[in-house]
C-alpha cells in the first residue's frame, strides 16, 4: 500500500465510514446480539462493530489489509478489555490462521469492495467449525428497475472514492453460487443514502 493510499484509507475512507453509516448502528446490535465464543471478523475496517459485540465473545480476531483503516481502529481496540488481535491481510488469501477454529465469522459491508467475492467466502469457510455462523450484513444491488440502473452508473465513480466499493453487487447470488445456505438472510431497507439502501442482513451457513 502507498503512503497515499494509507493516508487516504485513514483520513477520507475512515471518516466516511465512521460518520457516514451511523444510520445502520441499530443493525449492528441486532445482528451481533447472538454472536457467541471465538470470532473471526473479515474486514474490520475502523472497528465499528466492536461496541456492540456481547460479552458472549471471548476472542476476536480482525482481519484488515488496509493500513490506514487499521489505525482508525487500533483506539477503539486499545480500549477493549477481552484478548484480540489484528491481522493485516486479505482473506482473499488463506489466512495464518487455523482450519475450522472459529465459533462465528462476520462480515459487515465488506462483500461489495472485495475484488474476488468467492476467494473470500471459501477462506471464512475453511475457518468456521462446522454448523458455525457468518454474521451477515450488506448493502447489494437492487432488484431490476431505475435504482439498478443508478447503482450501475454510479459505479466507476463510487468505487473511485469508496475503496472500490460496488453498489450494484448481488451478493446473495455471489453466496449461493458459493455453496451457503442463505435461507436466513432478509432482504431489507438501510438506514442510508437511496444508491446503497437495499440490503441484505443475517445469518448464512455452509452447506
Amino acid at each position: 500500500m502507498t503512503p497515499l493510499k494509507q493516508v487516504w484509507d485513514r483520513e477520507v475512507v475512515g471518516r466516511l465510514l465512521d460518520h457516514g453509516m451511523t444510520g445502520v448502528d441499530p443493525l449492528r446490535a441486532e445482528l451481533l446480539r447472538d454472536v457467541r465464543g471465538r470470532v473471526v471478523e473479515i474486514g474490520f475496517g475502523t472497528g465499528a462493530n466492536l461496541p456492540f459485540y456481547p460479552d458472549a465473545v471471548t476472542e476476536l480476531v480482525a482481519v484488515e489489509p488496509s493500513v490506514g483503516l487499521a489505525e482508525r481502529a487500533r483506539p477503539r481496540l486499545a480500549a477493549w478489555d477481552r484478548p484480540h488481535r489484528v491481522v493485516s491481510a486479505s482473506a482473499s488469501r488463506p489466512l495464518p490462521l487455523d482450519a475450522r477454529s472459529f465459533d462465528a465469522a462476520v462480515v459487515t459491508f465488506v462483500l461489495c469492495s472485495v475484488n474476488d467475492v468467492r476467494a473470500v467466502l471459501d477462506e471464512v469457510a475453511r475457518l468456521l467449525a462446522p454448523g458455525a455462523p457468518l454474521f451477515l450484513a450488506e448493502h447489494v444491488a437492487a432488484p431490476r428497475g431505475p435504482l439498478r440502473s443508478v447503482q450501475k452508473a454510479l459505479r466507476p465513480a463510487w468505487g473511485a472514492l469508496l475503496g472500490g466499493c460496488d453498489p450494484a453487487r448481488d451478493t446473495r447470488a455471489r453466496l449461493d453460487e458459493s455453496g451457503w445456505d442463505t435461507s436466513a438472510l432478509r432482504d431489507v431497507s438501510l438506514d442510508l443514502p437511496l444508491p446503497v439502501r437495499p440490503g441484505l442482513v443475517g445469518t448464512a451457513r455452509t452447506r
